[in-house]
């Protein structure tokens, strides 16, 4: 997970999926995400240079702050085209991943457009206090499902 893989996941993309998206996620597996509330959540949001997630330290509610969280974040189609074919991610690949993309994207002076979805990205109740809290009607992802029952609490 640290040491390029999402690199590798992203800078592949361009080259072997048939046609352009307005968006590319990368999402933990074990996060359990409702897609219809977040197609509904990116539909005010621009379609480019966009970075959209659940920003990190978890009391912020500043997207600008810092960078989004490994539970599952998205970037517009130009900022992963951009991690293909630009020296800085490619020479940057050797740590928390969540924390290289960000750092990616502020060395490129990238991700203009942020959007932190909090309270709707969140860990499940009682597996880290500070990010998570009750599960609420309004949720896009739910983070630490190892549990077989926590999964079947959110669907």
């Amino acid at each position: 997970m640290n040491n390029g893989k999402t690199h590798a996941y992203f800078s592949s993309l361009p080259r072997i999926l048939p046609r352009h998206y307005d968006y590319v996620m990368k999402a933990d597996d074990d996060v359990f995400i409702r897609l219809e509330p977040l197609s509904s959540s990116l539909k005010p949001l621009p379609r480019q240079d966009l970075y959209y997630g659940f920003v990190i330290p978890c009391n912020s509610m500043n997207p600008f702050v810092d960078y989004m969280s490994g539970m599952g974040f998205l970037l517009s189609w130009d900022l992963v085209e951009w991690i293909g074919k630009s020296e800085i991610p490619a020479n940057h690949t050797f740590g928390p991943e969540d924390k290289m993309v960000g750092k990616w994207l502020k060395m490129g002076n990238k991700a203009k457009n942020r959007f932190s979805n909090k309270p709707g990205m969140y860990d499940y109740p009682g597996t880290n206090g500070r990010c998570s809290h009750e599960l609420i009607p309004e949720t896009v992802a739910v983070h630490r499902l190892k549990r077989q029952g926590s999964m079947a609490a959110c669907a």
